[in-house]
């Protein structure tokens, strides 16, 4: 069984190999989909996966 911390950084490769530069726009969008919807554990998850995002592809 994976860790929640594995599957985030599963989701984040994803991401990185599907959107490319992309991602951290396509990321962005999830993350405030969920403010607006005031689901502040849907944000907070794509806020982690933003940072795990951010890891792989530093400034």
């Amino acid at each position: 069984m994976l860790s929640r911390d594995k599957e985030l950084w599963m989701v984040a490769l994803q991401i990185e190999r599907i959107h490319a530069t992309g991602g951290a726009a396509f990321i962005a969008r999830r993350q405030k989909h969920f403010e607006d919807l005031a689901e502040e554990e849907g944000a907070a998850l794509w806020q982690e996966i933003g940072r795990r995002f951010d890891e792989l592809n530093p400034a």
